[in-house]
């Protein structure tokens, strides 16, 4: 059942449909065996739902563009191109999406430009999970906000 709703997921399906107060989130890492188990997470968080699972930053921006998430979780060491850049143009594109940078790295040991690229929130990726997620939900804009 995961496999199905991964390559759901990669094609931008939504892979549960919890009505329309459910958050829209997008996941985008390098790493599958995390987009697997943050997939995992945000599928069994009430009042989450996500609309894609990818690794490839120009799919991400793709989906941004087409499925208009509310929550974008980015990680921050990616090929072709870093999250510090990639969460630089959602916010170009889409303002109103909230970006969770996310990284195995501690916060204070990434790069300056962690924290100014335009971020809503920057965390270290083993604290990714349902109380995480509301948290970040607690602090977003209202929907319709851009």
């Amino acid at each position: 059942m995961r496999a199905f709703a991964r390559l759901m997921s990669d094609r931008g399906a939504e892979v549960r449909m919890d009505g329309d107060s459910a958050v829209r989130t997008l996941l985008v890492d390098d790493s599958e065996a995390f987009l697997d188990v943050a997939s995992d997470v945000v599928g069994a968080t009430p009042g989450f739902i996500s609309i894609g699972a990818v690794s490839d930053p120009a799919k991400a921006l793709e989906l941004l563009l087409s499925r208009r998430p509310e929550l974008a979780v980015i990680d921050v060491h990616m090929p072709r191109m870093d999250g510090i850049e990639l969460t630089r143009r959602f916010k170009a594109l889409r303002p109103a999406t909230t970006v969770a940078l996310i990284s195995a790295d501690a916060p204070d040991q990434l790069p300056p430009a962690a924290r100014t690229c335009g971020a809503d929130v920057v965390f270290d990726k083993r604290e990714f999970g349902p109380r995480r997620l509301r948290d970040i939900a607690g602090s977003m804009r209202p929907p319709g906000g851009g």
